[in-house]
């Protein structure tokens, strides 16, 4: 099945609301309705089985160009708004692409080659009632997300019709989804955790709240005037709207559930938020853009008593943490996580040895190292590829990230490997104060650090920044850190 055929398979009030923005809103049969003129507008110009770029922020051109392309048996490019001019040329030399869906905004980023269709297309499109859309096969590819790699390159991984309603249909499972819920979407679209608050709602039949405001703490303004029922996050998302607003004292009585994935929220965080909105369940959940999106979830009733866990597989994935020989490891032993399912990308694009690399006998190798407890809850230890080799010792920044963290006057933490001549890489702790940092929380954080952790992991250094400098999915990014503390700019040590 198309998988754009099976989001609206269940659809049976098409007069329902959609897609809601502070414009205005549109309903399924809106949607629908251009899905379709735009599918069969793009089978008969540029015909199926081609490449689509698609360069937009949350917007209904996004949606409706998104879906089309991926019912007119067409792939989806998705790159992300921010993306430099280098980035984008090398993936205009590498895919073939055949048109280029582009935000009137970010229009000048492409060039005057091929087929450049902006929101200008949507109001010239002839309304059809029989579209034509190709029979797809399950592992024909739907979409390819673009995503950086621990080197910065850019990764195209190929998601499949099978891969996208696989992880849909648990997502929806485990969330518990219905046609009542409606998701206040900050995350942009482009990335695989975005797209899927896209995919779920659509199938539960339920709407989505574009939430594009320039401040994060906006989103206040909107889960309550729009009703929504869920709110979704990356760490930074949470740590912003609980240092920089007021989210902990309001009410937000429409809100049903939170969920949190993209990186490690510290325990402190996830404390807070549980403990400020007993009578709304916050989901702690795991994934990878090689797994569509998910791959785990801690349901929230565990959410205290099982901190730090990112849960077990989800409906549909076997999700295991192996050790060296392949074999599931033993509650306190380190190993790899690793994962089998419908959900699991189809290779990296033009890269055969990439796609080799992680999916070994079709299991996922995510390179994210971990532990279980007795009962088989999965706790992440850090990143292989993001050890720190100091002095002869393996460092994970994870533990010594949230000792730091949990101290007063400290809203968040990244600890880094820098290159050291004399111990290979020095650990060396990023912090964001509470407030104006001074030289006696600099030594409260070395003493402390000083007195519960082991003297290899103490930092060498301790630097504050104002503001974490921030990728396009709102995760921390660590080169740009990094390059900050080489200029020295904007870091106060």
């Amino acid at each position: 099945m198309n998988f754009v055929e099976y989001l609206f398979e269940h659809i049976q009030n098409p007069s329902r609301e959609c897609i809601l923005y502070r414009e205005g809103s549109l309903t399924y049969r809106d949607i629908m309705s251009q899905v379709d003129d735009l599918a069969r507008y793009l089978a008969a110009t540029i015909g199926w089985g081609n490449e689509c770029l698609l360069l937009s922020e949350n917007t209904p051109f996004f949606v409706i160009a998104y879906l089309a392309i991926i019912k007119s048996g067409n792939m989806a490019l998705l790159v992300e708004t921010q993306i430099s001019d280098e980035s984008l040329a090398s993936i205009f030399r590498e895919c073939r692409i055949q048109a280029s869906f582009v935000q009137k905004k970010y229009r000048l980023k492409i060039a005057n080659t091929g087929n450049i269709f902006t929101e200008d297309l949507l109001m010239a499109l002839p309304h059809t009632k029989t579209p034509k859309t190709r029979c797809v096969e399950d592992n024909d590819v739907a979409v390819v997300i673009f995503t950086s790699g621990s080197t910065g390159a850019k990764k195209g991984v190929m998601l499949t019709h099978r891969n996208l309603y696989a992880n849909t249909e648990s997502i929806v499972q485990y969330l518990n989804l219905t046609n009542q819920d409606r998701i206040c979407a900050t995350l942009p679209f482009f990335y695989c955790y975005g797209a899927s608050l896209l995919h779920t709602h659509l199938r539960a039949g339920g709407s989505v709240v574009l939430s594009n405001n320039i401040f994060l703490g906006g989103v206040i303004q909107d889960i309550n005037p729009f009703s929504c029922t869920g709110f979704a996050g990356v760490p930074s998302t949470y740590q912003i709207l609980i240092n920089k607003t007021p989210f902990l004292k309001e009410k937000l009585p429409t809100l049903r559930y939170m969920m949190q994935a993209g990186g490690q929220l510290p325990n402190k965080y996830i404390r807070l938020i549980a403990e400020t909105f007993p009578k709304k369940e916050f989901f702690v959940m795991y994934g990878a853009t090689e797994a569509t999106a998910r791959l785990s979830y801690l349901p929230p009733a565990m959410v205290l008593t099982k901190l730090g866990s990112i849960g077990k597989g989800i409906p549909g994935v076997t999700l295991e943490v192996l050790n060296g020989d392949g074999k599931p490891v033993q509650p306190g032993e380190t190993g790899e996580i690793t994962a089998r399912g419908d959900n699991i990308m189809k290779g990296y694009y033009g890269d055969p040895e990439g796609t080799r690399s992680v999916i070994k006998n079709g299991r996922l190798y995510t390179g994210d190292l971990a532990t279980v407890d007795d009962e088989g809850y999965v706790y992440i230890i850090g990143r292989a590829k993001n050890i720190i080799k100091s002095g002869g010792y393996r460092i994970s920044p994870n533990e010594i990230e949230e000792f730091i963290c949990s101290l007063d006057g400290v809203n968040g933490c990244v600890v880094l490997g820098l290159p050291d001549e004399i111990m290979g890489e020095a650990v060396v702790a990023v912090v964001q104060p509470g407030d104006i940092p001074g030289l006696s929380l600099k030594e409260e954080i070395l003493a402390r650090c000083t007195q519960h952790l082991p003297s290899y992991k103490i930092p060498t250094a301790v630097y504050f920044v104002r503001e974490f400098p921030l990728n396009a999915s709102n995760k921390v990014d660590k080169q740009a850190l990094v390059t900050e503390l080489g200029k020295k700019e904007g870091v106060v040590r």
